[in-house]
């Protein structure tokens, strides 16, 4: 007989609430929740997709060693001799870790994975921070002294929101959680808002916007300066500016930014003048209520940390941070923030021993020095888990070449992949309707306060929870367990309600409210008053002002890349039934095939004609298996040295023609 069980998307971080209709052990279908309070109803299209992924063909079944399907004890005794292997030859360093997005939205396997590494006294850990997330990580940072202190938007109160290089109507935001987006979007306009969006696609976000400013790839730093500069020179708050921050600081920023003019903007972006004096308008019109995002089209640019940071230089002097009516930040219950000692200064730790050039970003070595790593020997050992590097790094021909020569590599995952038919140790992950959760990303949520679900069919087959996974393999490798308890005896949920025994939160509550999820209260002000050093921003340190006195305008090219996101994926991960289609789009006169070269590599692709493409924009989807963006880019040159970023948005490209003979 056919029941409906409550629960939320774990996908991405809108956590979006859903009713899955399960038959027996059969997931049959998998719809939105009207009674959620924050997603009314919605699921995108990946998560009305969970049913068929969760009987997709291609999940992973049974643990795999070298190949082939062995036991669980089997798996781990040789695992754990292994890895024993490599750190009394090489040091723990030797072992690495690579945790992605598919393991960011799974609670408890995300703490047990980033807990194991340190115990076994490693410090090789990676995250896609460094694939797409850097600049936003070490701007927070540098301005606030706290890296993961992040403004939230709050669509209730009307004013002037402003999406660069983002599209969260496909994407669900970046940097804050949005649920059903078009809902919001249409009633904070609805509301008196205005919607301004930059990008060189007219992308769904801009098409319900009120303005779009086709900027072109690789300009927005020289847009978001000139709005600042135009900020600071008229209609900023100016008791922000006086009372937390620092006069001399505000000074040189203005000095810094005085070259930076919409005129000098309007000409570097390829856009019409009177549309950013328009923008600049709205913000002095709307001061202390203004938002700003930006995305990976943005933070995977020449100069990605510029924008970011120049984004909260708009927030802080158009009075728009930690007061009603403008951004917001969550205290959060799990992922308390604290002030800092001391003001963040260089990130001056090397990465590794191959790329000492580069820093480590929240002390993780970058993903662009992990094939460094490897072929140095300095690696010999590594976890992937809910990730494929071979779709999100540069180089990935590269990278395969090193990873066959690692003595391990352990893949963690759902599905079967590129990267599990060559891996050592091949662990079948449960999925997220197979386990107990709750919501982490509260920092980024629309709402504050947690989710919670329990699982919604029993695991299939030989799959384990992630958590238990590494609390079985610390066992193996004799030494002290999760909570020195048997992990064969715990759950899910027993482990969770460890993790909020350290929270503001009672587990009971948080549980009994289930994937509806608990509120906390929404505070002003604390930012100020409790996290920022000496109750001040620093609105102009002085690795970015070095920064943007080196800053050139991006030369023009005839063709330019702009990474792109569609609906049905999420990475390199596909939900539902979907129709092929073509990972390029470009402003043609018809479908074809191109060849899409760098001086780093080329893939050839079919590309559809898009008119909402500006011209000269090669959109390309982000992290795609088909065509890999990856074999255009570099882990070697144009890397970021303050973020360690490899650059994606704004690569010049050459377009190739492809005739249907392949030539």
């Amino acid at each position: 007989m056919p029941r409906d069980e409550l629960s939320y998307c774990r996908i991405c971080a809108a956590a979006c609430g859903i009713v899955v209709t399960v038959d027996g052990d059969r997931v049959v279908r998998v719809r939105g929740d009207d009674d959620h309070p924050v997603s009314r109803g919605y699921v995108c299209s990946k998560g009305r997709g969970l049913a068929a992924w969760h009987h997709s063909h291609l999940r992973l079944d049974h643990p795999r060693l070298h190949g082939r399907t062995v036991t669980w004890s089997e798996l781990l005794a040789d695992l754990a001799q292994r890895v024993d292997a490599v750190i009394d030859g090489d040091g723990p360093d030797a072992v690495a870790l690579y945790l992605a997005t598919g393991l960011a939205y799974d609670a408890a396997g995300q703490i047990a994975a980033s807990q194991w590494l340190p115990s076994i006294g490693s410090r090789s850990f990676l995250t896609a921070v460094t694939v797409d997330n850097a600049p936003v990580l070490v701007a927070a940072e540098l301005v606030s002294g706290q890296p993961m202190l992040n403004p939230v938007w709050d669509p209730s109160v009307p004013g002037v929101a402003i999406f660069v290089g983002t599209n969260p109507v496909v994407s669900h935001g970046y940097g804050t959680a949005l649920a059903d987006p078009i809902r919001h979007l249409r009633e904070y306009r609805a509301r008196g808002g205005r919607v301004w969006v930059l990008d060189p696609r007219r992308t769904e976000t801009a098409a319900g916007s009120d303005a779009h400013v086709a900027v072109r790839p690789g300009a927005d730093v020289a847009v978001l300066a000139a709005v600042a500069n135009a900020l600071l020179d008229d209609g900023a708050d100016e008791s922000e500016l006086r009372d937390h921050c620092d006069a001399t600081e505000v000074a040189a920023l203005r000095a810094a930014l005085a070259g930076f003019t919409v005129e000098r903007a309007a000409g570097v972006a390829d856009v019409d003048r009177a549309l950013l004096d328009a923008l600049v308008a709205d913000i002095r019109a709307h001061r202390g209520r203004v938002a700003m995002h930006c995305g990976t089209g943005v933070t995977m640019s020449r100069d990605g940390v510029l924008a970011e940071w120049l984004r909260w230089v708009i927030l802080i002097a158009s009075g728009s941070l930690d007061r009603a009516g403008g951004m917001q930040f969550h205290r959060g219950a799990v992922q308390r923030l604290r002030r800092r000692r001391s003001r963040a200064g260089a990130p001056d730790v090397p990465a590794s021993k191959t790329r000492p050039e580069l820093p480590r970003v929240l002390g993780q070595v970058p993903a662009v020095a992990l094939v460094d790593e490897i072929e140095a020997g300095n690696i010999r050992a590594l976890f992937v888990t809910g990730g494929n590097p071979l779709t999100a790094f540069p180089q990935p021909a590269r990278l395969v070449a090193a990873l066959k020569t690692l003595d391990v590599l352990a893949v963690v995952d759902v599905v079967e992949s590129p990267l599990t038919e060559i891996a050592t140790h091949v662990m079948p992950a449960t999925g997220q309707l197979e386990r107990a959760d709750i919501t982490l990303h509260e920092l980024t949520a629309l709402r504050s306060g947690l989710q919670a679900t329990r699982p919604i069919v029993e695991a299939a087959a030989e799959r384990r929870p992630v958590w238990w996974m590494f609390a079985a393999l610390t066992r193996a490798m004799d030494r002290e367990a999760t909570g020195a308890l048997d992990p064969d005896n715990l759950r899910d949920e027993d482990y969770l309600r460890g993790v909020l025994a350290h929270s503001r939160l009672d587990a009971d509550d948080v549980f009994a409210a289930g994937p509806r999820g608990i509120a906390t209260p929404v505070e002003h002000g604390w930012v100020h008053e409790e996290l920022l050093p000496d109750g001040r921003w620093t609105i102009a340190p002085a690795l970015l002002l070095e920064r943007l006195a080196a800053y050139s305008d991006p030369e023009p090219a005839e063709f330019v890349l702009a990474p792109r996101r569609e609906m049905p994926w999420s990475n390199s991960i596909a939900y539902g039934a979907i129709a092929p289609g073509p990972v390029v789009r470009m402003n043609a006169p018809a479908d074809g095939r191109v060849t899409v070269a760098t001086e780093h590599g080329a893939i050839t692709t079919a590309f559809a004609a898009d008119p909402t493409v500006r011209a000269g924009v090669v959109s390309m989807t982000h992290g795609h298996p088909d065509a890999n963006p990856g074999n255009l880019t570099s882990g070697d040159t144009g890397i970021d040295q303050l973020t360690a970023m490899p650059r994606v948005s704004g690569l010049e490209v050459d377009i190739t023609p492809v005739d249907a003979d392949g030539r």
